[in-house]
């Protein structure tokens, strides 16, 4: 570990000189500086009025008066940076802290750094003639130079490096516009890659720093809101809090050069991080899978592959639309909860999947092939069919509306068909599904006619064994080391909840660039599919994407086996888990189903030869618990939803909420029972602790006046400006009305699909 935390001072700039720069060799004499250096800044935000003056944000004001709210809310939203902060690991583990206010100050201090890492890459850590060194170092044309630099979030730091005139050729690594994974720019000849941590951990910095030695500091009251310019006088406070970022990274970052050697071998991302010990462990243990991976995925043409796109589909999230809005439970009837045991992985172990290439079919083959048990087909299938008259004959509701190819025939559904987005009833829709989801989708849905397509087979087999070891043994160590080895168990729970993610990465998505001014989108082209195909290595192979389709195919065929036997009782599902109004008779469906799961475990481990027992594991305290069973949680005194990702439970007296985009925190701050859990409710500014960001490319000069009073003149073009909003929960008035109608029974429809009865009955 670091023996040196000087975070209590800030370093002047010519302490450069004092760092000692390690460097890796690589090809083209190219000299790679091994130090650990991360980067962080602080901005304000405000709104600019049309005489150029900003106004900052004012909780009080925007909830209060609605003067200044439309004038907040009609201005330019503009942002100002008014320090960066840089630490550095010197080679005799010091941590060297450089803080400055300007931009100006910034590139100068880059300019030195460039400068003295190039110096010492050919001249070494003592300097005869630094100026001379330097010199040389900089204009020889033998040489090339590269540093990494490491930043939380750094979509966000990039839109303001943007301003600085000395860093030139930014290049671009994203898989979603504005957010760069990586990115390169240049000061002369030194080339400076930048990686965001954020991709790395998948944390929040206040998060990734409880595992480090040094803690983030808590956040000075009203930080954000206060407008500070580069010539604000900062605290002492205020400045240890901008640097302490910087240097907890450094801790977080060594870390992770320690695990993998150098700053290159780091993942960019916490998936590639698995995925290297899945190339480890299962590619060069596995040679015949990696082969029949690689074939497989070669055999994609780009037709093919976007089927395959088409066909995949996530978890399944969503609320009975009959208890929508409903407290349900009370002391004698207590909604009952379930959850399944790590659902992917555990299906990843279990099941069968497509382990070859899929082949063109007769579609008459299609009613021979969903007769077959899923449970044991000889193959996994999917097609592309077209329903007539499809009515749901459940409460909750299967199919995703975006998920539909056609449907109605004019792409248009009327709203009151639709279940908050999932398909109650249609004329006609075409899809395209999988075998499972074609099992779940016929007891889901009655229909008229059904015309098959096209149709595909795969032979039907388990992953291999390699993988399958390696998966539970991450569950093994998940469930026996929590507070006996954090930093396994961490490793293995990060491993076992990212491996599912691996197997269902696309192998070519949405090309995002940015050309130095704007950012792009596009969809791959043909010659940039095969291309894609053309650089895959056999070693590397370690599934398919088609593997990755059928992953959570099996997961929404499994959490659907409860629907289907419960369904009015089933309030609320979430990708792998229920809650409903269950009573002791249903809980035997549990119990079976647990059973049938160590009967399938068992089967696996004889097939494939290895002992049953690793689908277990035992708890610091003792407990066994089983990969993949249904197991019971807490139940909940009073439950209600208001749709996906948003339910407020009461566990005995604890009010709990998950709402999706705001913090449990801000949520219970506002709902204190369940009763008051409804579309009403609102957060204001203060109280959701919700910002949005408004991204400038072309910021017009405005003026700022700081907490002091201290006028300001920015001229930076490129910024993103943080302003707090409200936060409320109701959703969409066509599913709110369309619940209404179907809870009190006033829908009358001549077709009669709709019942004007209570309850109401779906189907005959």
């Amino acid at each position: 570990m670091l023996k040196v935390l000087n975070i209590d001072k800030v370093n002047e700039i010519d302490d450069i000189y004092k760092i000692k720069f390690d460097f890796e060799k690589g090809s083209y004499n190219t000299y790679k500086c091994e130090n650990i250096i991360t980067y962080d800044i602080e901005t304000s935000s405000g709104s600019m009025q049309k005489d150029g003056r900003v106004i900052g944000f004012s909780h009080y004001k925007y909830n209060n008066d609605e003067e200044y709210k439309k004038a907040f809310d009609n201005g330019v939203k503009v942002a100002v940076q008014y320090t960066w902060q840089v630490a550095i690991l010197s080679s005799d583990e010091n941590i060297y802290v450089f803080f400055g206010r300007t931009i100006e100050e910034f590139q100068e201090f880059m300019t030195k750094l460039s400068n003295e890492i190039k110096r010492q890459a050919i001249f070494g850590f003592d300097s005869i003639d630094r100026e001379y060194e330097t010199i040389q170092a900089c204009t020889s044309k033998k040489y090339n130079y590269k540093t990494f630099m490491f930043i939380h979030n750094a979509g966000f730091e990039f839109q303001f490096l943007r301003n600085c005139e000395t860093l030139t050729n930014f290049k671009v690594f994203a898989r979603t516009k504005r957010k760069p994974i990586k990115f390169t720019f240049r000061l002369e000849k030194m080339l400076f890659e930048v990686r965001d941590t954020l991709s790395l951990t998948q944390k929040s910095l206040l998060v990734w720093s409880k595992e480090l030695p040094i803690k983030k500091l808590e956040e000075p009251k009203n930080f954000y809101l206060s407008i500070r310019t580069p010539k604000t006088p900062l605290t002492n406070e205020e400045i240890q809090y901008c640097i302490n970022d910087v240097v907890s990274m450094i801790y977080g970052v060594y870390n992770y050069k320690e695990k993998w050697g150098t700053l290159e071998n780091i993942p960019l991302t916490q998936t590639g991080e698995v995925r290297r010990v899945l190339q480890t462990e299962v590619s060069s243990q596995d040679f015949d899978w990696a082969s029949n991976c690689e074939l497989i995925t070669q055999s994609y043409t780009k037709e093919d592959y976007d089927a395959l796109r088409v066909l995949f589909q996530g978890g399944y999230t969503h609320a009975n639309k009959m208890h929508v809005g409903v407290v349900c439970g009370n002391e004698l009837n207590k909604v009952r909860c379930f959850d399944f045991a790590s659902s992917y992985p555990a299906v990843m172990t279990r099941f069968k999947f497509p382990v070859s290439i899929f082949e063109t079919c007769n579609v008459e083959e299609f009613h021979k092939l969903e007769k077959e048990n899923v449970y044991d087909s000889e193959y996994r299938w999917y097609a592309n069919i077209r329903l007539k008259n499809v009515k749901s004959k459940l409460d909750n509701s299967y199919w995703s509306y975006s998920k539909c190819l056609h449907i109605k025939e004019n792409g248009e559904i009327q709203a009151k068909n639709l279940d908050n987005g999932r398909v109650v009833k249609a004329d006609t829709m075409e899809i395209m599904l999988t075998d499972l989801d074609w099992d779940t989708f016929k007891k889901a849905y009655s229909y008229d006619e059904i015309e098959v397509i096209s149709l595909k087979k795969s032979k039907a087999g388990y992953l291999s064994k390699s993988l399958i070891l390696l998966i539970l043994k991450w569950f093994a160590n998940k469930t026996s080391l929590k507070g006996v080895d954090e930093d396994l168990y961490t490793e293995s729970k990060q491993y076992i909840n990212s491996v599912f993610g691996i197997m269902v990465q696309k192998l070519i998505d949405l090309i995002i660039e940015f050309d130095g001014v704007d950012w792009t989108s596009s969809d791959y082209t043909e010659a940039e599919f095969y291309d894609t195909l053309d650089k895959l290595n056999v070693d590397k192979q370690f599934g398919t994407y088609q593997i990755g389709c059928y992953v959570t195919s099996w997961a929404r065929h499994e959490l659907w086996h409860f629907i289907i036997n419960l369904d009015s009782k089933t309030i609320y599902c979430d990708t792998d888990s229920c809650k409903g109004l269950y009573t002791d008779d249903d809980l035997k469906l549990f119990e079976e189903y647990n059973k049938n799961v160590e009967i399938q475990q068992q089967k696996v481990a004889a097939e494939l030869g290895f002992d049953v027992n690793l689908f277990t594991a035992k708890t610091p305290a003792g407990k066994i618990k089983r990969l993949g069973v249904m197991e019971r949680e807490e139940d909940c005194l009073e439950f209600c939803t208001l749709g996906a990702k948003r339910y407020c439970a009461n566990h005995d007296g604890e009010v709990e909420c998950t709402i999706s985009g705001i913090s449990k925190k801000a949520a219970a701050n506002k709902v204190k029972s369940v009763k008051d859990f409804d579309s009403s409710v609102s957060w204001n500014t203060e109280e959701s602790e919700k910002n949005i960001a408004y991204y400038n490319d072309n910021q017009p000069t405005c003026i700022w006046t700081d907490r002091d009073g201290v006028g300001y003149v920015c001229e930076h073009k490129y910024g993103i400006a943080v302003i707090p909003t409200t936060f409320d929960l109701s959703g969409s008035e066509e599913f709110a009305k369309f619940c209404e109608m179907l809870q009190t029974g006033t829908i009358d429809k001549s077709d009669n699909f709709y019942k004007n009865d209570i309850p109401i009955e779906w189907y005959e």
